[in-house]
């Protein structure tokens, strides 16, 4: 569960969020959207534990993944395999690293107390799908696109669009009770986003997510949180929250003659980005030279041929 109270964010002096308060429950899917700059990225970092909310609190219960919108990889990290990576997820690499470190002792020193050490750790590793857990990091990966060979490879070696399908891998293999993904689909191919829509359906957590992709906003969510609107918080598709919000917005603007009409709100640019033009002026009157005709004296006037 991810609980919001009272948060403000503030950017370079700004107030970009203020007063923000929500509860995501587990299955609930919710869309965080709102115009380009109005601070859903900024909002998220705090959400994600990333940075400091300016006032209120952010609570967290159960395992938590946070995918940012650029996420970096610890440099210390960028030699091991992307398929490790993937597997720390759930600490799985540190438990075959002492698994391993027991078995080089034991080989070392075949004592009882060695043979018995190793043993436990080995039925532990087995209880806890140890064994089976390198199969289904690995078919997560696949699902985002990164291929077998891929992820034999350093972190350090792989592209930017790589890299980060391999850290949504590690946060989806870690089985975490809350989700924040911002712009999930980004870096990824037409099979490897319907597989991530597949799987987003089926989430039983709680899952709030920032993203300019209609498919996944329609088919993935069921609760839209505008970050521009906070009242139009509501249940359902974005689709049909935007068109709820379209019919009824409009707005008072002047006409030449001083006088004003109710006009409806148009939207600007691509569908995806998601802004409204709620200011739209009249286009001014248009120079009298364009529509007027052009006069033409005899003497200008092209003559037959004779």
């Amino acid at each position: 569960m991810l609980q919001v109270q009272d948060v403000s964010v503030e950017i370079g002096g700004r107030l970009v969020v203020e007063h923000a308060s929500f509860t995501v429950m587990p299955r609930d899917k919710v869309g965080l959207v709102g115009r380009n700059g109005a601070g859903k990225t900024s909002f998220f970092k705090v959400l994600g534990g990333e940075t400091d909310p300016t006032l209120g609190k952010v609570l967290r219960k159960g395992g938590f993944g946070y995918l940012p919108q650029e996420p970096r990889i610890a440099g210390h990290l960028e030699g091991r395999s992307a398929i490790t990576h993937v597997m720390s997820g759930r600490g799985i690499d540190e438990a075959i690293e002492r698994l391993e470190k027991l078995r080089i002792a034991m080989e070392e020193e075949t004592s009882d107390r060695n043979v018995a050490r190793y043993s436990k750790a080995q039925d532990e590793f087995a209880s806890s799908g140890g064994y089976s857990a390198e199969s289904e990091a690995r078919s997560i990966a696949a699902g985002l696109g990164l291929k077998a060979d891929r992820l034999e490879l350093p972190i350090g070696v792989l592209s930017g669009g790589e890299r980060r399908r391999v850290e949504l891998s590690r946060i989806l293999f870690a089985g975490s009770d809350v989700l924040l993904l911002d712009e999930p689909t980004n870096h990824l191919d037409i099979d490897a986003k319907e597989w991530l829509l597949t799987y987003m359906r089926t989430y039983r957590g709680a899952l709030l997510v920032i993203s300019h992709d209609l498919d996944l906003l329609d088919e993935a969510i069921t609760r839209v949180l505008h970050l521009d609107r906070p009242a139009e918080d509501a249940t359902g598709q974005w689709s049909s929250t935007r068109a709820r919000t379209a019919s009824t917005a409009s707005v008072a603007l002047p006409t030449r003659n001083g006088s004003s009409v109710r006009r409806r709100c148009r939207r600007r640019r691509s569908p995806v980005c998601r802004r409204w033009s709620t200011a739209s002026a009249p286009r001014p009157p248009r120079p009298r030279w364009r529509t007027a005709r052009r006069s033409r004296s005899p003497a200008s006037r092209p003559t037959a041929c004779t």
